[in-house]
Order: C-alpha cells, then structure tokens, then sequence
C-alpha cells in the first residue's frame, strides 16, 4: 500500500474531510487522508512536522524571469528550467512565464518551448502568459511600443493553433475587436485585461464578450475616478471577474489592496511580477527587458529611465508574508491568494490550490517566519537543503 504520511502539520485550505485535522497521505502523487489501516501495516513513512505549515503549492501568474534570466530574452527550455528550479525552492510549485510585446518570431519559440517544458514537467507550468502585444500604447508601461498593436484575424488563427501552450493572455479590449474576444473565449484561450485605457462601460463590454480577469490592478490602466469607476470599478462590481495584484509593497499601497480584498473577497489573488533580479545568483545594479534597461534602485525598486515600475525582485511566497504582516490577512486568506484563486483564474482547481483528497500532491512545508523548510511536488518530497 505505502505513502507517506505527514504528521503534526497546520493544514491550510482544507477540504471538509481534513476538517479538524493534522495530518494527511501522499500516495500515488495524489493527497488522501490518513486511515489508520497505514499506521498499521508498517509500508508507509511518516513524518513529524512539529507543528509546521502545509498548504497547497503556491501559483504565480506572472513571471517575467528570475534567477537571474529574463523569459522574453532567452525563452528556451534552458530558461525555465533555471526559473523552474529558482521557484520551486521558494514555494511556487506552478508559475506561468511571461513575454511581453515583440516580434512574432519570438513569441512563437516562446510558445514552443513552453510546450515542450510542459510536456517535460506536467503541472509545473500551465502555459505562457502573452502579455501584449495587443494593448494600449498609451498604458503599455515598459513594452516596446513599436510591437504594440491592435489583433487581426490573422493574429486570432494563429493563436487558436497554439491555445494549448497559452495559460492566458493580456489585453486591451480596445485593441481587440469584441468578435475576437468572443472568438478566443470559445476557443477556451483565458483572457485578462490589462495596459488597457478602457471606461468603466468599455471594461463591462469585455467581461460580457469574454475577459475573466484583470492583470496587475492599480498599474498599466485608467485608474478609477469619481467620474469614471475605470477597470477596476468594473471589475469589483462584476461578480465573476478575477482581479490579480502585485504584492510587494511599490506597485499597490498595503491600504488598497486591503480595501478590494474586503471588496471582492476570494476574486482576489496576487503575482510576483518578477523580473530576472528576484533570486539572481549574481548582483545586478541593472538588467534588459525587451531593449528596455531596467535599474535596481534599493529606494524604489526596479525602475526604467523615466522612473516606472518595471516588475519586482519578489518570490509568491514574500507576498504571501506581506498581505500577513502588512495588509492585514489571516494565513488563510494570504495562501487563498496565492494558490486556490489563481488556480480557478486558470482553470486549474479540480486538481490543484486546495488540500483535498484526489488532488494532486503539490503541497509547501513552511514554518511561523513563511521560510520553506519541504516541498512535495507532484507527490515527491524535499527538504529545503535538497532543493538547493
């Protein structure tokens, strides 16, 4: 029979049968509960966790790189093998790479790696985030505003022919013709808004023709007003609408992000929107992204040369500790946050964000300080010191 069994744990965003519990089973790469009958016929190894966390892997939406390397730059296998490893020792056991806008040829060897690293590491990544190019050139941030442009028809079939490989997709619903929209819906291609100038009644038109989601709120889109309740007002007051922020302390006031949690509730979930810096084995006082030079300023943070936000040198699990200590969620609320609603944002929670049985075996070991002391990833199991 055999599994392992982890005993003496904090088991966090449980189902109801681990109600009350504290201990579960990993057997067969799938959670399952504890029955008595593997306390007893002596296969099984056990565990004593002394009171540590357990909580589902945490999810990550947006990575632009880390550890160093940049996605957009060099986006091979090589590449998200070196971020796959970065993340996994921070507790992100999913994370979704990000290109920004650029040429078409880059965007489909970016595709193309993403399908074979998925195939590779099934569950590690369920795709790309194509953030841009069809966005606002007057929201676009850092993109290079010479990739940036409206979506054609010809743009739709190709995407269509690569949905496998896309997690979802950014967008500016001015940029995208409703037909599209509701073109790629059908054909089950996520997608969000974002670097978007749309009203309030432009940001509703979307959501009813297909977008499910905002991307990085507060950054890269017309603000709310009194005049004009903007995206985010469309999206707060849209009962299915997801809403993603980056929780690092720079992009949103710790008072904002309390303020749309107690707004929307478990609609919210938050992204690193980490730039190769985050977890760098060298220091860097300055990095490229898309021909744009990014600066590390210690104040600041990462800034371009007019002094934009340009990303964050953040893991999923140092946000998880901010939303705790600064923003005023319980554990609970924080790991919501970073696991089950990203993974219903993606389409992915029958399997994975929760700790229920049949559920696949991705769970973080953490303790009292958000440091990871084991990862069980797709039912194996790691200390930290293994996992350097």
């Amino acid at each position: 029979m055999g599994g392992t069994i982890l005993r003496n744990a904090k088991l966090h965003l449980t189902s109801e049968d681990f109600a009350q519990a504290d201990s579960l089973v990993v057997q067969n790469h799938r959670i399952i509960p504890l029955d008595p009958v593997l306390l007893e016929d002596g296969t099984s190894e056990e565990i004593d966790l002394n009171g540590l966390h357990v909580a589902p892997g945490l999810i990550d939406t947006l990575i632009n790189g880390c550890a160093g390397v940049t996605f957009g730059a060099s986006p091979n296998k090589e590449t998200l093998e070196k971020m796959r490893r970065y993340q996994t020792q921070k507790g992100t056991l999913t994370f979704v790479p990000t290109l920004i806008s650029g040429p078409r040829e880059n965007m489909t060897q970016a595709l193309n790696s993403v399908a074979a690293f998925m195939e590779k590491h099934p569950g590690v990544c369920p795709g790309l985030h194509l953030e841009g190019p069809f966005i606002n050139s007057e929201r676009k941030g850092f993109h290079p505003v010479g990739y940036v442009r409206s979506m054609t028809e010809s743009d739709v079939s190709y995407l269509k022919q690569y949905k496998k490989s896309i997690a979802y997709m950014t967008i500016a619903p001015e940029s995208v013709k409703p037909k599209f929209i509701q073109d790629l819906r059908d054909s089950h291609i996520v997608l969000s808004i974002g670097h978007s100038n749309a009203s309030f009644y432009d940001a509703l038109a979307s959501f009813k023709n297909g977008v499910s989601s905002v991307t990085h709120g507060f950054n890269g889109m017309r603000l709310m007003t009194g005049r004009d309740p903007g995206i985010l007002g469309a999206a707060v007051l849209s009962d299915n609408i997801f809403i993603s922020l980056i929780a690092d302390g720079r992009h949103v006031h710790p008072a904002l992000i309390r303020m749309i949690h107690k707004l929307v509730g478990n609609r919210l979930f938050i992204v690193s929107d980490a730039q190769a810096v985050a977890g760098s084995p060298q220091l860097m006082s300055s990095f490229t992204v898309s021909g744009t030079e990014v600066f590390v300023d210690q104040a600041r943070g990462l800034i371009d040369a007019k002094g934009s936000l340009a990303g964050s040198n953040v893991c999923l699990m140092d946000s998880v500790r901010f939303l705790v200590r600064t923003c005023g969620f319980t554990i609970d609320e924080a790991l919501e946050a970073a696991s089950l609603t990203p993974a219903r944002m993606l389409g992915i929670d029958h399997e994975y964000g929760k700790i229920e049985g049949g559920y696949i075996a991705n769970l973080i070991i953490f303790d009292d300080d958000f440091r990871i002391r084991y990862v069980v990833q797709n039912g194996f199991l790691k200390t930290s010191a293994e996992l350097l």
